[in-house]
């Protein structure tokens, strides 16, 4: 029976599939004299509207050997299907209608399907929007993320992308922009049409991308976040948190040179206590521009705040609140909390479809008493690590990505995770991760 419906599930996501591609071509047959032939895929409606569709579609597969270091789990291969698609109705110049329905599922998978693995034809994003020269604001479901997406990422590693339910407000004044918005992260259900906004969640704060002449090339990102989670879990405990993130970002590029600099402070509530985090985070780089596929050399050095003592009545450890969790690698194995990490890498680009990275991560706790955290967002203790040794492991990873055709992109991650003393202590071990990827977009 279980069989016949994970067959059933496949099926079904298939036909989307083919759907949507049928749709593409279709699209493809009616140009708009008033899309100013941006896109292939935009008709003209008369009368100054005019409708945009596109399509995403993705199958990729997972090897994990083990999960999660081994610690009270075993090797697990499984397939991920997502199809996507949008129409976006443009009338005049102001208003903006957008619509995107997506379908879920996954086969293979030990114990079945995670949350943000399946779901059934579904509203992935509806909003309303408005803009001019000076302002924007977007009401309804919509995915989000800012800045290098190290706190609001659109999380697109796991088979469901993140969405928010809420509003967006944007001003911007020449190449500065500030937002502000409200929002409620939304939680997938297995159904058909049924998905709605988390209530145990809230995100609420104001984000600003600022380019002052006087520091050019250094471009700065400053932002506040509100966060509200009924229940969060740490290796000092459960409880309800509530936490203020005020940040900024340091980056740019001049000449051979790139940089990406990130810092934050948090306080706020845990339980009865109080919470005082931080991180800091870099990426910096050089590129040898005159060599044949412009090799760039890099380095990450990350820092995310731990819990010096489980037993007090102050939280220690740092929320990366909704990141990107491939930050590190496409395994996603750590969160970033409770965490030093340095991360050489190079990556190479052969010709304009092809690029691929080569990376050696070497990974410490930041205090020995709190545990190694790993995803999924909201970031989870790995069992049994709270107050084991400092270093946690190192990982190489080898990641490609090819665009073979203009709407086609084949992709392969490696990676291979050294477990250290902080896992073993806990029963952990190496893991070997692959992943391939197969996209269609138009």
């Amino acid at each position: 029976m279980a069989r016949r419906r994970i067959e059933r599930h496949a099926s079904q996501r298939f036909a989307l599939v083919a759907l949507t591609v049928a749709l593409s071509g279709a699209a493809t047959s009616t140009i708009a004299a008033n899309c100013d032939g941006a896109t292939a895929h935009c008709t003209d409606l008369g009368d100054d509207r005019s409708v945009t569709v596109g399509a995403n579609v993705r199958i990729r597969t997972m090897d994990y050997a083990p999960v999660r270091f081994g610690i009270a789990a075993d090797d697990d291969a499984y397939t991920f299907y997502r199809g996507l698609f949008h129409a976006d109705l443009r009338s005049g110049t102001h208003w903006q209608t957008y619509v995107e329905l997506g379908a879920h599922d996954v086969s293979g998978r030990r114990g079945g399907a995670g949350a943000t693995d399946r779901d059934g034809l579904d509203v992935q994003q509806a909003y309303l929007g408005w803009s001019d020269e000076a302002a924007a604001l977007r009401v309804g479901r919509q995915e989000v993320s800012f800045g290098s997406s190290r706190l609001i990422s659109v999380r697109d590693g796991p088979n469901i992308r993140l969405a928010f339910d809420g509003l967006r407000a944007s001003r911007s004044v020449g190449d500065d922009r500030i937002d502000l918005f409200a929002l409620r992260p939304v939680r997938p259900e297995p159904g058909a049409f049924n998905d709605d906004g988390d209530r145990s969640q809230a995100l609420w704060g104001l984000h600003a991308a600022l380019a002052p002449a006087v520091t050019a090339p250094l471009k700065i990102d400053v932002y506040w976040l509100g966060y509200r989670r009924d229940l969060a879990r740490f290796a000092a405990g459960s409880g309800r948190e509530y936490r203020q993130s005020f940040g900024t970002r340091l980056y740019g590029r001049h000449g051979n040179w790139d940089w990406n600099t990130e810092a934050v402070y948090q306080t706020g509530r845990f339980g009865s206590g109080s919470i005082r985090a931080w991180t800091v985070a870099s990426d910096t780089g050089y590129t040898f521009a005159a060599f044949h596929g412009a090799p760039r050399l890099s380095l990450k050095a990350d820092i995310a705040s731990g819990d010096g003592d489980r037993h007090d009545d102050r939280l220690g450890t740092f929320n990366a609140l909704y990141p990107n969790a491939s930050y590190f690698s496409e395994s996603s194995l750590l969160a970033p909390a409770n965490l030093i990490d340095l991360q050489p890498a190079l990556t190479v680009t052969p010709n304009a479809t092809l690029k691929l990275t080569l990376g050696w991560d070497f990974v410490w706790k930041q205090r020995i008493a709190d545990a190694v955290y790993t995803t999924p967002t909201p970031l989870v203790p790995v069992p049994g690590t709270a107050g084991t040794a400092r270093r946690i492991g190192d990982q190489i990873k080898l990641e490609s990505a090819w665009r073979f055709a203009p709407a086609w992109e084949a992709r392969l991650q490696l990676a291979h995770f050294n477990a250290g003393p902080a896992l073993r202590e806990a029963g952990g071990r190496d893991v070997r991760f692959v992943s391939t990827a197969l996209v269609y977009a138009w």
